[in-house]
């Protein structure tokens, strides 16, 4: 039997849209998951939004998460497991695909060399290492590569809860997949090589090859700046970085881009200022702007959508799935 579809159907009642815009998959009566963060939350009948719609599904579909729906099914791609499979288990090969593991965290890659220490405190790093996968900090066997058995994962996952239980307590089993028909006839199936997930999501990802577009960012990271120019890139958006507000309307004013990616608060004034300048500039008062924020406030999120009007309110860490659909979503009308 040979799959019709990537990734892994689930029935499509359990995908929703919560009331802060969260699109997520409930796994239980009390919990559901992000579906871009891999996060897990604590759900309440209260908190349903509303039923993921067909739109909605296409734009997961443009930011690689989902691959194909129907009016019964969503196929969903990898996403970490957490504590769905404390009660099930999946086969360690699927047809068609072959399976590899590894550990998810809630860390920021920010804290990697924090975990890298932490394990060889521990003497641990003979046995597992630590890398960036998508923004966050992810737990690998030592020579880099995921586990090869969910087993051995979960394994690991029980040895560093217990080991680094305030560093290490919400890691999480996850999984990727490949092709194993991708390997030449008589070739061992071990050595076919296994996709990382953000090669996995850029594969997913539709290009802007038909008219130049082109963002500008605002932020005084320059390390993110450098993954938001990364991901935009392999989009085939053009990328322009700016470190500050008064810089960033110069840019804003010299270029007219199709989109404004900025932070909350800058060096020299607050986003609503330069929104506000932008504004009262006829040739800019249409260009979307995605706020970028360090703190998860409800007071400055209802305003950036009811008074300033922005397209998008996002919270770091920023995973690359949620950057490429509030991008997507941004410039695709334009």
């Amino acid at each position: 039997m040979t799959l019709k579809y990537d990734g892994s159907p689930i029935a499509r009642h359990l995908m929703f849209v919560l009331r802060d815009g969260t699109t997520a998959i409930q796994w239980d009566a009390d919990h559901v998951q992000d579906i871009f963060s891999g996060k897990q939350r604590p759900f309440r009948d209260q908190d349903y939004g509303h039923a993921v719609s067909d739109e909605e599904l296409d734009q997961l579909k443009d930011a690689g998460r989902v691959s194909h729906f129907d009016r019964g099914y969503v196929w969903v791609h990898a996403l970490p497991e957490g504590e769905r499979f404390s009660r099930f288990r999946v086969r360690e090969e699927t047809t068609g695909r072959i399976r590899a593991y590894y550990l998810n965290t809630t860390l920021s890659s920010q804290q990697l060399d924090q975990v890298l220490q932490r394990l060889h405190e521990l003497a641990l790093d003979g046995k597992y290492t630590a890398r960036d996968e998508g923004g966050l900090v992810a737990i690998v066997r030592q020579d880099g590569l995921p586990f090869d058995r969910l087993t051995d994962a979960e394994a690991a996952q029980n040895t560093l809860r217990r080991a680094a239980p305030q560093l290490l307590a919400d890691a999480a089993v996850a999984f990727m997949e490949s092709s194993k028909l991708s390997a030449p006839p008589g070739d061992d199936l071990d050595a076919v090589p296994v996709l990382d997930l953000d090669t996995l999501i850029a594969s997913q990802t539709q290009r802007f090859t038909d008219v130049r577009k082109l963002v500008v960012g605002v932020d005084r990271d320059p390390d993110l700046l450098r993954r938001i120019e990364k991901t935009l890139l392999d989009m085939g958006v053009e990328f322009v970085a700016a470190s500050s507000g008064q810089e960033a309307l110069y840019t804003i004013e010299d270029l007219e881009p199709d989109l404004v990616l900025m932070n909350l608060v800058m060096p020299d004034m607050h986003a609503w200022q330069v929104i506000s300048r932008m504004r009262a500039n006829q040739a800019l008062t249409r260009i979307p702007v995605i706020i970028i924020s360090e703190m998860d406030s409800q007071t400055d999120q209802v305003f950036a959508v009811s008074v300033a009007k922005v397209h998008d309110f996002m919270v770091k860490p920023i995973s690359p799935g949620q950057l490429r659909q509030s991008v997507w979503t941004a410039l695709k009308g334009r």
